[in-house]
């Protein structure tokens, strides 16, 4: 961690810190996928041409753009473009189920969809859809005159997961996404030379910070293929080709990159290690034994940092550096006596924020309570797009203490308050779960299964696999408590992938007669975890 001069202009729009960036080095690369590298100023160029196409085809500044495009340069000119139109811009990943898809661009009325040649024919229904096309880049082509844009203005919609089993746009502005990289700057030491990649879907908000860390620093940004964000072996290849400075991973997927980086007579590990200055941790809790494995193999070099944030509070809320006493000790090492579990803690507020913890009641709670993480500052979103009920309800307005009443966040996410100050994560206080970095309410699974044939009832239950890794397991009744088609696993399986990401879909379906009660009366969730062990 450093304290120094931040580099971004809080004031201005992200097209703008990027404008910077074009006019200080045109001729740097700014993005590369597998077929081109474009320079600051073609990247500028190729965004300015299709903001005109944007501009052409909405009402004017405030519209909403729905992406529907494959991994590739073409979304990163996409988000400029629409950026500069004065747009926002709503993710519709190509690779989520069309049903979802279509629900997101209607819920959030989006005035233009820009597809590609790939994803044309499933692009959903709008008002208006233009598929990007070579052609646009022509010298000749026109550019689009700057736009007026206020930083409070709205950048991007992203969806989270809703536990009325639809999903939820979060509504996030320019201002909010500045303040996240302000606050990061004083967190990881990163500018121009450094080359960072887009590993994540853009659907996904690790992304926002992954594309703009790169792009406010004048850094390259390689756009990462899906076969090798599925294989890492084939992501190790990749970070030691581009020599990759920056990484943000989800820890179940580095998990899998550092096993492939350690794994003896491999050489590409030690290739990518040399290069490598950051991995950037979101998403799930810390996992350890996989740093040490890294460093022990493969050498000192990597400084791991630990972010935590959510959607709502616009990608990472807190942070801090993983310390050689947490990671450079045998595998297997528990946490000194005294200190915070390294996985669990979660560090301090990043500049510009208040953390809470609250008891139920609503009081702060005393050092070695459990309370529910409350966040306010310069990255809480707008709020949720066309719920002002729900976003009453998730950013009230608090006097703590003490303090004059200002807005806050309800996260869900439980801490412990440690004596020396620490944070130390402490699960969900709901149903809302993290696998592979995407936050998942288990209602919306359970309402797009329950509608399958021949299903009595059914709920979706976390676990951990036997490697340790997160899963959901879909416990379901056939009616009346009789024996099941044999075939309705098979139909659950396959409506859960044409109704839900993969990344929602249950990685097991386990019958039972009936499902067990709690003295409650509630579904007894931890008795059918115990059936899996």
């Amino acid at each position: 961690m450093r304290s120094g001069k931040n580099t971004v202009q809080s004031e201005l729009c992200l097209h703008q810190i990027f404008a910077q960036q074009v006019a200080l080095r045109p001729h740097a690369p700014a993005v590369s996928d597998t077929t081109e590298t474009l320079t600051y100023r073609q990247l500028d160029e190729r965004a300015a041409r299709l903001a005109a196409v944007i501009m052409r085809e909405v009402a004017g500044p405030g519209a909403r753009v729905g992406l529907h495009l494959t991994r590739g340069n073409a979304v990163v000119v996409a988000i400029l473009a629409t950026l500069k139109a004065g747009c926002a811009y709503v993710p519709l990943d190509p690779s989520y189920p069309a049903e979802r898809v279509q629900y997101m661009a209607d819920d959030a009325s989006v005035d233009l969809v820009l597809t590609d040649a790939d994803g044309a024919a499933d692009a959903p229904a709008a008002k208006r859809v233009v598929t990007i096309d070579p052609g646009l880049w022509a010298d000749d082509a026109p550019q689009a005159d700057e736009v007026e844009v206020s930083p409070q203005a709205p950048a991007y919609v992203i969806y989270t997961s809703g536990s009325s089993g639809t999903p939820k746009g979060v509504e996030v502005s320019h201002a909010n996404v500045t303040a996240l990289l302000t606050a990061c700057d004083r967190v990881v030491e990163t500018d121009s030379s450094d080359v960072w990649t887009l590993f994540h879907s853009y659907c996904f908000d690790f992304s926002v910070w992954e594309l703009w860390g790169a792009l406010a620093h004048g850094a390259k940004l390689v756009v990462v293929p899906a076969q090798a964000a599925r294989s890492p072996e084939a992501m190790l290849d990749l970070l030691a080709a581009e020599q990759v400075t920056v990484l943000n991973q989800v820890p179940s997927v580095f998990r899998h990159l550092s096993r492939a980086a350690t794994a003896p007579g491999t050489t590409a590990g030690a290739k990518a290690a040399q290069a490598l200055r950051y991995v950037i941790f979101g998403g799930e809790v810390v996992d350890v034994d996989a740093v040490r494995e890294w460093r022990q193999v493969l050498g000192t070099n990597t400084e791991f940092v630990n972010m935590y944030g959510i959607t709502e509070t616009t990608v990472f809320s807190t942070g801090r550096q993983l310390l050689p006493a947490e990671i450079d000790v045998p595998i297997g090492s528990p946490a000194p006596a005294g200190s915070a579990d390294p996985a669990l803690n979660i560090g301090l507020p990043l500049d510009g924020f208040e953390l809470a913890v609250l008891t139920p009641e609503g009081e702060p709670a005393k050092p070695g309570e459990i309370g529910e993480i409350h966040l306010a500052g310069l990255q809480l979103a707008i709020g949720y797009l066309n719920r002002p009920e729900l976003t009453a309800e998730r950013y009230p307005v608090l006097a703590l203490p003490g303090q004059e009443p200002r807005r806050y966040y309800r996260s869900g996410d439980l801490a412990v308050v440690r004596a020396d100050g620490a944070f130390e994560y402490a699960g969900r206080a709901d149903d809302q779960v993290k696998v592979n970095g995407y936050r998942i309410e288990t209602g919306e699974v359970e309402t797009a299964l329950r509608a399958t044939p021949g299903v009595g009832d059914l709920v979706v239950v976390p676990t951990t696999s036997r490697v340790g890794e997160k899963m959901l397991v879909a416990f379901y009744t056939a009616p009346g408590g009789g024996a099941p088609d044999p075939a309705l696993a098979d139909r659950l399986t396959g409506h859960a992938r044409a109704a839900l990401p993969a990344f929602m879909v249950p990685g097991r379906f386990v019958h039972v007669p009936e499902l067990p009660l709690s003295p409650s009366g509630k579904t007894d969730k931890r008795a059918l975890a115990a059936q899996l062990r």
